[in-house]
This record gives C-alpha cells, sequence and structure tokens, in this order.
C-alpha cells in the first residue's frame, strides 16, 4: 500500500498487548525528548485484557494530541498489526518501536539525522542498552547452513567471541561503534518510508517470528544499506 506523506518527518509505530506496565514510560519518554521533529506516533491496540488502552487514552488526552491509536477486536499478531500502524502513518520516515523502550535524550532525532544523512541508507538502528546500562547485542548477520551448524553443535557457545563460530550472533561486535549491519533488532529500527513502499512492509506469513530478519534481507535486495548507529543519545531498553 503506497502512503500518502504530509509535512510529518517521522511516524513511530508501536504494537501493544498487554502492555499497561510499560506503555506509559514510553509514551512519557517520547513526549519530552522528541522537540525538534514534527512526528505523529501510531500505536495498534492488539486486543489486550488489561487496561493498555486506557493508558494510551490518558496520555493521548493529556499530553500529546498527534496519538492515532487502531483498536483491534483480537490479537493479529505482531506482524500484521506492525503492517496496520504502517500503512496508517504519513511519515517521511517510520521508527518502529517496541512498548518497553525509553528514550534518552535526543536519540530519536539522532537517528533520524543519520538516516537522512545518504540515500544509500535504507535504515538505521540505534545502541540499546539494558536497564542497567549495559549493551545489549542486538545486532546479528544473515545466516547460512554453517552458521545454523556451529549454532547446533554448540560452538557458537564454546567459542563466543570467534569471528567465525560465533558469526550469526555477531558476539566479536562489542556494539559501541558505528557500522553497516545486516540484521539490527526491530525493537527500535527506523526506516524510510519511501524503502517500506519498496518492500511491502513486512511479509505477513511471519506472525512473530523472522519478520525483521526477512525486512532487512529485503532492504538489502532492493540496493539499501541498514546502518547501526551509536550515539550518547542512546534508545534504552528494559531486559
Amino acid at each position: 500500500m503506497q502512503r500518502m506523506h504530509d509535512k510529518t518527518d517521522l511516524s513511530i509505530v508501536i504494537v501493544t498487548w498487554n502492555s499497561e506496565d510499560e506503555i506509559s514510560e514510553c509514551l512519557n519518554s517520547i513526549i519530552e525528548n522528541t522537540k525538534d521533529l514534527n512526528y505523529e506516533i501510531v500505536i495498534v491496540e492488539n486486543n489486550s485484557a488489561d487496561n493498555t488502552a486506557d493508558e494510551i487514552r490518558k496520555i493521548a488526552g493529556e499530553k500529546f494530541h498527534r496519538i492515532k491509536v487502531i483498536l483491534n477486536n483480537e490479537n493479529l499478531g505482531y506482524t500484521r498489526a506492525c503492517n496496520q500502524g504502517i500503512e496508517s502513518s504519513s511519515g517521511r520516515n517510520v521508527l518502529l518501536l517496541n512498548p518497553d523502550t525509553i528514550i534518552e535524550g535526543e536519540a530519536i532525532k539522532a537517528l533520524s539525522d543519520k538516516l537522512e544523512s545518504n540515500d544509500n541508507i535504507g535504515a538505521a538502528a540505534p545502541q540499546l542498552l539494558n536497564k542497567d546500562g549495559s549493551i545489549q547485542k542486538s545486532c546479528r548477520t544473515f545466516p547460512d547452513y554453517f552458521d545454523m551448524f556451529c549454532e547446533f553443535s554448540l560452538l557458537t557457545y564454546v567459542f563466543p567471541n570467534s569471528i567465525i563460530f560465533s558469526n550469526w550472533k555477531m558476539n566479536y561486535f562489542n556494539h559501541n561503534e558505528e557500522r553497516i549491519v545486516e540484521q539490527p533488532m526491530a525493537a527500535a529500527l527506523m526506516v524510510k518510508s519511501k524503502v517500506l513502499n519498496e518492500i511491502n512492509n513486512f511479509d505477513e506469513r511471519y506472525r512473530m517470528f523472522f519478520n525483521d530478519v526477512d525486512m532487512c534481507k529485503k532492504i538489502y535486495e532492493k540496493g539499501y544499506v541498514i546502518d547501526f548507529f551509536r550515539d550518547r543519545r542512546s534508545l534504552t531498553r528494559k531486559a
């Protein structure tokens, strides 16, 4: 589906399901720390059994009116719900964000600037931190048969820092410097809307798992790269 973009710089797409204990902190951190972008928040609520929807309405009414909420009558799974959010977005870029993330400082603006700095960059991912401030290893390569052999034979765990035996999970990469990567975690991934149009969003055959692997692979097949951007203005993700 081709989206019509207005003057919105960024659409932040969040899928929620029983996220009552997380979503308020996530949304408040976005609102408090994202001042220099014209942005909207698109939330797809996947029929939670708790008070997630009420928490979202409260923040939308009191603090930030550009929250668009899609209420599903059933849990459609992450992939379909995420596509709903993307298809309802109007931003030049789209940030796919998990509800258990906390934004620090100017992290979103820094990521947006990086994404727009080069036409060849199709997507950008930030350094993620655990709750205690330690670095979360969030990047992987596209696995091949040898990588899977190493994983199932436990060679990956015997030689965790080997670029040969631990190639898939990139344990050798300290995640503390900028580099081009193949498959960053989609917990926080900013993608150009024109790229999403080209790859037709997520493949809904992957209801939840491997959808991000497939999306990243399609981004590369279209001739773009994905930049892992380490900046002092990081995104923090709860463990």
